[in-house]
């Protein structure tokens, strides 16, 4: 009997987990099928400008050096589709977006158009690697996009963008059951992604921050299985794999390099004969990933080279210290919900403020209880904080340069978004509660960030003008809702079968040794 329970738990809870982090990844689809038509074409982040470098690329086959790739025509005369004033007039002109023309020509129809609209910018986008465009490219080839209306063809990259995020769910709760958290943190921890506004809403956009977090989140992911005692040479090529896709997307992948050193190093003083083959294998590969990053030092002397002359910097300390505090606050102020192009800074600033530092606390909480395994700390914590080094340096720079802030943005630390949910589910609370209401609580974020977006971005909150700027855009919000649903539903059935608040402290480890050892003394 004793038996036949613990296997029963086991597969009690290990089902949990499996159809938990179905439903998180169900809730996270939604959300991003939401704001994939909830937002305007163009109005993210310069997603106007990922878009002209992967339909340049798809129309000449050409990826020109920084500061010299052009906004193809067919870009640009898209634009009063979309009711976009163009990536020079955003911050002046742009506002909610009313009736849009249904007419809508093809990318292969505009080229040969003369539009204003931008056409004297040219485009610094290439100074990033071309993974995520050659992929882009290869869906505008592969489905057919130059053929089909501008609007289909902008909502179907983005679709495209989406999908790469949805496996992070499932990367989360691996990790999570890797480092033996408790079950109901784990259910939890993998609703963070779909509960994050300002995680969906741009990283659906058109842009390459989806790849990188998709690559970096497997990266870390696989570091954790290394520093817990994978040393097998399939892991380690892997993690040479995920670490040369990370850059071969974008420079802030170069914060992994030295962690991916630090978990095999950590590892040599138990394991020094067996660490040799997986790190030597994994390294041979990463190395593939270093290519453009010694080709941008020779050719342009930068690892992330800009056009234009050196900016010559005079370090002082009383400007610097000026901006400690602009990029505290600025990277505060577009972590949670400012849309677009940061075109909503949360007000009063207390309210973002403290939504940071409740945050910070959490994960801070969260570290200390996983103090068992430094290592493990070093690794989530080295994630963040090496990312926030490298954009803040950019940035510090150019403050002292001109005294504009610039790089003070949330979204460069989604990358690390495998690292902030564990950390912070390592803190929750252990009780079954936790994993039950997670799913309803991440429902109303995704909602209340909807609706918000709704009315910010559209004259009409009816949804009617969201459902007429995209073809099938009523067929994606309905699929939207239906994930949604679906997703609270099932989440919430599977949190139920976890163990109750009175077994909140065993987790999928101790049960299943509990039934191992049953099964021996029987």
């Amino acid at each position: 009997m004793m038996r036949a329970w613990g296997m029963s738990a086991l597969r009690g809870v290990r089902g949990a987990h499996v159809w938990g982090t179905i439903a998180a990844t169900a809730m996270l689809a939604a959300a991003l099928l939401a704001w994939a038509v909830i937002t305007p074409g163009m109005r993210g982040p310069d997603e106007p400008n990922h878009v002209a470098v992967a339909v340049d690329l798809f129309e000449t086959g050409a990826y020109p050096p920084p500061g010299t790739a052009p906004f193809p025509a067919s870009v640009r005369a898209s634009y009063p589709w979309f009711g976009f004033p163009g990536a020079a007039e955003v911050f002046s002109s742009a506002g909610p977006v009313g009736a849009l023309p249904d007419d809508a020509p093809t990318l292969r129809d505009l080229r040969d158009e003369n539009p204003t609209a931008d056409a004297a910018m040219t485009n610094q986008i290439t100074q990033h690697p071309p993974l995520y465009y050659l992929a882009l490219a290869g869906a505008i080839h592969a489905f057919g996009l130059a053929d089909v209306p501008v609007t289909q063809a902008i909502l179907a990259l983005r679709l495209v963008t989406a999908a790469m995020l949805l496996p992070i769910p499932a990367l989360i709760a691996t990790t999570c059951r890797r480092l033996r958290l408790p079950p109901a943190a784990i259910l939890a921890a993998s609703f963070i992604p779909a509960a994050w506004i300002q995680f969906a809403h741009i990283n659906v956009l058109v842009g390459n921050g989806a790849l990188l977090a998709l690559t970096c989140t497997l990266a870390l992911a696989l570091m954790v299985r290394v520093v817990t005692g994978d040393l097998t040479v399939r892991t380690g090529v892997a993690l040479g794999f995920a670490l040369a896709a990370a850059l071969w997307t974008k420079g802030y992948a170069l914060a992994l390099l030295p962690l991916a050193i630090f978990v095999y190093l950590w590892r040599w003083r138990a394991d020094r004969a067996r660490i040799w083959p997986p790190m030597l294998a994994g390294a041979a590969v990463a190395a593939l990933g270093l290519v453009w990053y010694v080709g941008a030092l020779l050719v342009h002397g930068s690892l992330q080279p800009t056009a234009g002359p050196p900016k010559v910097i005079v370090f002082a300390w009383e400007p610097l210290l000026t901006w400690i505090g602009v990029f505290a606050r600025d990277l505060s102020g577009s972590m949670w919900m400012n849309l677009g192009w940061l075109e909503t800074p949360i007000r009063p600033a207390a309210l973002h403020i403290a939504a940071s530092l409740i945050a910070l606390a959490l994960a801070a909480y969260g570290a200390w209880r996983l103090r068992d395994r430094p290592a493990v700390i070093v690794l989530l914590v080295g994630a963040i904080l090496l990312t926030v080094l490298i954009f803040a340096v950019g940035s510090a720079r150019h403050w002292l340069w001109n005294g504009t802030i610039r790089a003070a943005q949330g979204r460069y630390l989604h990358g690390a978004v495998l690292a902030v949910a564990v950390m912070i589910a390592a803190g929750l609370p252990r009780a079954r509660w936790i994993a039950v209401a997670a799913p309803s609580a991440a429902a109303l974020s995704v909602l209340a960030g909807a609706v918000f977006g709704v009315r910010h971005f559209w004259e009409d909150a009816s949804l009617s003008y969201v459902v007429a700027a995209w073809p099938a855009g009523g067929i994606v919000l309905v699929l939207a809702v239906m994930l949604l649903i679906g997703g609270i539903i099932v989440g919430t059935v599977a949190a139920s079968r976890l163990p109750p608040s009175g077994s909140r402290s065993r987790t999928v480890d101790d049960i299943a040794r509990d039934g191992a050892a049953t099964a021996r003394s029987g």
